[in-house]
């Protein structure tokens, strides 16, 4: 594949991504920020409770089936599509009958795990309504996941913007009115609209493509979901699992529904340049996919150098901002956030390391090596739940939040010896090692200013030190593809 058609046809699904996450994002961002201040830290803990606990629910209930639909359509859908059909529609089932399944065992336990877990059993009735809330969410997962498979990114972002616009209004009016549940409904009524608008979505991109969508045979596909989902299933659970306990230990301390409120703003600050990333990413692991079904290492290097490259760009600088001037991630919230910066400081760290890393997961999938994934993420939750154990008690949130970054860090550790091992042509000309003690010494440097100086004068200079990082990065970059380019195109090299 040339260069330029490449190029064309990551930036075709990268626009359209971002544009549908810079108005539904854009749009859940300010929204949020509007109930952050209505709910106050205390309500908006509760309320980011009730999404973990929805969401830890949510891993098993969507079973992997939205990346597994991304990776495998995205295979066959050219090579095989009566295959990739019956991938599709096997998919779909077992989003129902697995979501549907969860669903129910949330709605008939929400009484006991609000009131032995969350210290908190009032928050029953809301983890019903959040059943429903897990039933559509497992169900978009899978049905997104195929999408993303046949690159139909502009339909995903019509959607996207659709139900940006309508949850709006509902996420206002329903935590002015009903607070904590009125939020909850709003979300439901929200998702279920997304799951028609992709239903509908979904059925005409297999016309188009000539993929007929039929349950005949589909059975038989189990054993490629069977391989690819189990490991999936098991890292997104202990993922999950993880920042669920450690937050149920945080809001089992004294005021610790006031902290868990204060770290889902901040998290939700981080949202700002991760929405971005994150949709610039989604054509990344369908072109990877592809590219390692056809054996084309010369795509796949190509499509792992822009990864790189985005995921530093928006992450480092922008975190490197908010450790000089860590106010800013709370000033839209109000007077009643305030006090909050270690947890700003400490979130900020994980999401430069997380700016680092990030194309590192969609590396790992799109190779298969889904076992060793589970490895990496069952080391990262022993020592999840051994830090957090430790420093929640002690420091709160600030405690949660140094236990998210210290944890991602270290786990992250061996993906970068397996990278280095498997593609270190590509590690050492793209200058990683280089570029992560760079962003390293500018954190600190930031962290320290943050500390000693006036917060102007700690803004100021996390900016500067945020546009040199830019400016090198990009300075370095063409000399990298050229030698890149030149290394992963030797003949005999394959994807294996």
């Amino acid at each position: 594949m040339s260069t330029s058609a490449l190029a064309t046809r990551l930036a075709r699904g990268a626009f359209w991504s971002v544009l549908g996450a810079l108005i539904s994002r854009g749009l859940g961002l300010i929204s949020t920020i509007v109930i952050g201040r209505v709910l106050s830290p205390h309500g908006f803990g509760e309320l980011g409770m009730v999404q973990s606990t929805v969401g830890l629910f949510g891993t098993v209930a969507g079973f992997g089936l939205g990346m597994a639909s991304t990776k495998f359509v995205a295979e066959f859908r050219h090579s095989d599509p009566v295959r990739a059909g019956r991938i599709i529609s096997l998919a779909s089932a077992t989003a129902w009958i697995t979501s549907g399944v969860l669903s129910i065992v949330l709605f008939l336990s929400a009484e006991w795990l609000a009131a032995r877990t969350l210290a908190a059993e009032h928050l029953g009735g809301l983890l019903r309504i959040g059943a429903l809330l897990l039933l559509f969410g497992g169900i978009n997962g899978a049905q997104t996941g195929a999408l993303s498979g046949f690159e139909a990114f502009k339909a995903i972002s019509k959607i996207s913007v659709v139900t940006g616009i309508l949850t709006f209004p509902l996420m206002i009016l329903g935590v002015w009115v009903g607070k904590v549940q009125g939020a909850l409904i709003a979300l439901v009524v929200s998702a279920a609209v997304n799951c028609l608008l992709n239903w509908i979505a979904l059925r005409e991109e297999a016309r188009v493509n000539g993929i007929p969508l039929t349950y005949k045979g589909a059975a038989g596909e189990w054993s490629i979901f069977l391989n690819f989902n189990i490991p999936g299933v098991l890292n997104s659970a202990l993922i999950s699992f993880s920042a669920w306990a450690c937050g149920a230990l945080l809001v089992n301390q004294i005021d610790g529904y006031s902290g868990m409120g204060v770290f889902n703003a901040v998290k939700r600050m981080q949202q700002l340049p991760e929405i971005a990333l994150g949709m610039l990413m989604t054509p990344f692991l369908p072109v990877l996919s592809d590219a390692f079904g056809r054996k084309d290492m010369v795509t796949y290097g190509k499509t792992l150098m822009a990864a790189f490259f985005a995921a530093m760009l928006l992450m480092v600088p922008f975190s490197l901002i908010l450790l000089a001037a860590p106010w800013l991630a709370l000033l839209p919230y109000g007077d009643t956030y305030r006090g909050g910066e270690p947890v700003v400081r400490w979130i900020m760290i994980g999401s430069l390391a997380y700016g680092l890393l990030w194309p590192l997961g969609s590396v790992i999938i799109s190779l298969g090596r889904m076992w060793m994934a589970f490895g990496l993420i069952a080391v990262q939750t022993l020592l999840f739940l051994g830090v957090g154990w430790f420093l929640i008690p002690r420091y709160g949130a600030t405690g949660y939040a140094a236990t998210s970054a210290v944890t991602f860090i270290v786990s992250n550790i061996p993906c970068v010896c397996f990278l280095y091992s498997e593609l270190g042509g590509v590690m050492k000309e793209f200058k990683w090692a280089q570029m992560a003690f760079l962003a390293t010494f500018f954190a600190a440097a930031c962290w320290v200013v943050e500390q000693t100086q006036q917060p102007w004068i700690a803004f100021s200079i996390g900016i500067c030190f945020s546009i040199a990082f830019s400016i090198w990065r990009i300075a370095t970059w063409s000399h990298s593809r050229v030698i890149l380019l030149d290394t992963i195109a030797k003949p005999g090299r394959n994807v294996s």
